[in-house]
This record gives C-alpha cells, structure tokens and sequence, in this order.
C-alpha cells in the first residue's frame, strides 16, 4: 500500500473517530465536575456520597458512549440515497448513485476538508439526471466544523456560475462574428477599466500574457482577455456584469444542465467546443488534468467567496466526455473555509476516477 493511501485510510479513520473523542471530552468535563463537588463540597466526608458519585461518573460515561453509538448507526441506517433519488431521477442508477456517494465522502471531502459538496451526472445526450450525491458537515459550538457528514437536499444553492465565464466571452466572440485568432492584449496582466473595476490575470506577478489570440486569453483563463472578448459585443459591459455575478447561486445539477446545453447549442463556428475540449489540450491552461485516454471537454475552476464575514472557497467542475461524441456529463462542487494551499488539482484525481469508472463499466 502507497503512502498516499495509507494517508487516506488513516484520515478517513481519524474522521470517524472524530465525534466518538469530542462525546469523550463532554464526558471528562462534566466528570471533573463530580470530582470538584465530592472534593470541595464534602471533603470525602461523607463516604455515601463518593459511591455514589463515582457511580454517577461510570453510569455518565456508559449512557454517553450507547447514545453516541446508537446515533451513529441510526445516521448511517436512516438515510436511503437510492431511494430518494429515483423521486428524483427516474433513471436513477443505484451503482452509480452509491460511487458518487463514497467518492464525494471519503475522497474528495476528505482532501480538501470540505464542509459541502456535490456530485451530479446527467446522460449527455438527454439531459436525463442519472444520479447525485449531496453531502454537508454539520456545524459543532464546540469545534466548529468538525460535525459528522450528512446527507442534504441536492437542490441547495451553493456555487456561483463563474465557471462558464470562458465559454461565454467565447459565444460573445461568435455573435459579434470575430475571429478567434485575432490578436488581443492582455497587457501585462492589470488592467484599469475605472475606478471600480480594476481585472488581474492569475499570472500578473509575473507579467501577464502580453499580445496572444482570442483562442490563447480563453484557453488559459487570462480574464482580461475574457473581458476585452464581452467588449465585443454592444451591452458587453452588462454582460460582463451578469457573468460575475457572485450573488447568484446554483447547484451541481444546474451547472451540468447549462453546460450540456452551450455545448451541444447548435452554431456554425463552434466556438464554445473549441474552448471546452481545448482547455484540456496541450495548449490549454488545464491540460495536466485531464484523465488517460479520455477526451474531456470542460473546466475546473476556483473561486475566493466572502459571504457573511466567512470566507470560503469554492472548488468547481463541470465537463462532458467523451467530447467528440458526449455520453456522460458531470458536474462537482465542494466549499470549504478559505485556506491556502489551494488548487484545482487537490480534486482533479478522484474526478478523473469518477469519468475512467463511466467509461469502463459495462452498462
């Protein structure tokens, strides 16, 4: 077994053990209140009252531990993810529904110590739900976020629709009927459109992308090419507005639904495909993750999000495989409190495991 796995095991050991030593903590405190009250209140005068409060102590500890016990398996036992999603999906598929489950559980929660996530898949050619998985810590007063998992509505708002920015400024290009290849300055990666909106590429540090295509500054996410993109269209500055708008949310199900259709929308140039199956090319900026032998078309993103005096981040994906003729589309969302480091490859792994297992089962 290979270091990282051993890592997971124990992690995941650790995460179910997690509320057996908080039960273990209550119990010690209010233990050491018994022992203050035997010892300052009656000085172990009186010998009745130290039976009985040792009595009390072991009696606290046994009732603690088989309510514990017995929530733990009345939270496994209660919950019928299968169940609930063929309401939902009447082409619910049972294996897949349980896979999406543990891989969102004990995958990707676990690597990024998320506190919500959730996993959808619709068949490409339908927009039929195949199945989803939607799971959140509960908030402890003691400790924070380290309650147990549970399951939650899949139709929860969580994310924001900042991942399709990219295919956007791609069909804004296509409307306003110009080209790809030409040219765009990205300047040095800052620029100031006002005093108000001021647009940093992820690599302004060290100098931006300078002068490239329309089809570079989209491929590797440079927004102020995806800005200069919505200019080109007559309301772009509205459309660029709409676009990052953080305050709208949405669900893994919603963004799987809207990408299977700006990837499917019938066009002559087919801008929106060039950018999605490129991005996962050598040329683009995501090339790295893509899985083995598999054509993926789609993006990962990850988002800073500042909402009630919280910040989180929001690690997302959405994509369609294999591209040239789609039969599954997929879609994740995990937010977690907002701490460094942060890449959109900590859950590249199990996604890619995920479109390999579609791939290769027999169904």
């Amino acid at each position: 077994m290979d270091s990282n796995k051993e890592s997971r095991l124990l992690q995941a050991k650790l995460q179910s053990t997690k509320g057996y030593f908080h039960t273990l903590y209550l119990i010690n405190r209010q233990n050491n209140k018994f022992r203050s009250c035997a010892r300052h209140g009656l000085g172990y005068r009186n010998m009745k009252f130290k039976v009985f409060a040792i009595f009390a102590m072991r009696f606290t500890v046994c009732v603690a531990l088989a309510f514990y016990c017995v929530g733990v398996y009345a939270q496994r036992k209660e919950v019928s993810y299968f169940n609930d999603s063929v309401e939902i999906c009447p082409l619910a598929d049972k294996e897949l529904i349980d896979s999406c489950y543990n891989l969102l559980d004990r995958n990707m929660m676990l690597e990024t110590d998320g506190i919500y996530g959730q996993i959808a898949v619709i068949d490409a050619t339908t927009s039929e739900v195949l199945a989803w998985a939607s799971l959140e810590k509960q908030l402890d007063d003691d400790c924070g976020w380290c309650g147990d998992m549970v399951y939650v509505p899949f139709k929860k708002q969580v994310c924001s629709t900042d991942i399709f920015v990219p295919f956007i400024a791609a069909k804004c290009l296509e409307k306003s009927n110009t080209s790809l290849g030409k040219m765009v300055d990205t300047e040095c990666g800052i620029l100031e459109v006002n005093d108000s909106l001021k647009i940093r590429d992820h690599n302004w540090r060290r100098g931006g992308y300078g002068k490239v295509t329309f089809e570079k500054a989209l491929l590797m996410k440079s927004r102020i090419g995806m800005y200069k993109a919505f200019m080109t269209m007559p309301n772009g500055a509205d459309l660029w507005e709409q676009a990052y708008d953080t305050i709208q949310k949405s669900n893994a199900i919603e963004l799987a639904i809207s990408f299977n259709q700006m990837y499917h929308q019938k066009s002559s140039l087919e801008y929106v495909k060039k950018i999605a199956t490129g991005i996962f090319e050598k040329t683009g900026i995501q090339h790295r993750l893509a899985p083995r032998g598999i054509k993926l078309a789609g993006i990962y993103n990850i988002l800073q999000c500042d909402d009630n005096k919280r910040s989180s981040d929001e690690f997302t994906f959405v994509g369609c495989f294999p591209a040239d003729n789609p039969k599954y589309t997929l879609s994740m969302v995990v937010v977690r409190p907002h701490k460094l480091p942060a890449t959109i490859g900590m859950l590249s792994k199990e996604v890619n495991l995920l479109i390999e297992w579609l791939m290769n089962r027999k169904k």
